[in-house]
């Protein structure tokens, strides 16, 4: 087995570990989230992505496999409001309306 083998061997079982470490998260988030309240009663975690961030432990092994990785970045998640806004941007864009200058 030559090193670079050896190397993509060891990058593929870190990624399984991690994998396997987001299905334990994952379990641990379900049951955290239903018995895990503030003071007013209010769940702690609003998302799972506050209790584990997977794409930071993916990128934490690629990068040090790959060393012209680049990470993966999190996108903010658009409200339905600012998707409908986008849409009818777009639409105008396409549309111009007759006689509009």
């Amino acid at each position: 087995m030559t090193l670079a083998e050896y190397e993509l061997r060891m990058e593929s079982y870190e990624l399984k570990i991690a994998k396997k470490r987001l299905d334990m998260a994952t379990q641990a988030f379900f049951n955290a989230n239903i018995q895990a309240v503030d003071d007013d009663g209010k769940s702690i975690y609003h998302s799972f992505d506050d209790f584990y961030d997977y794409a930071s432990a993916v990128n934490k092994v690629r990068s040090k496999y790959e060393p012209n990785y680049v990470p993966i970045k999190k996108t903010k998640k658009k409200s339905k409001t600012d998707v409908l806004i986008d849409r009818i941007r777009i639409y105008k864009k396409k549309h111009p309306k007759k006689g509009a200058n």
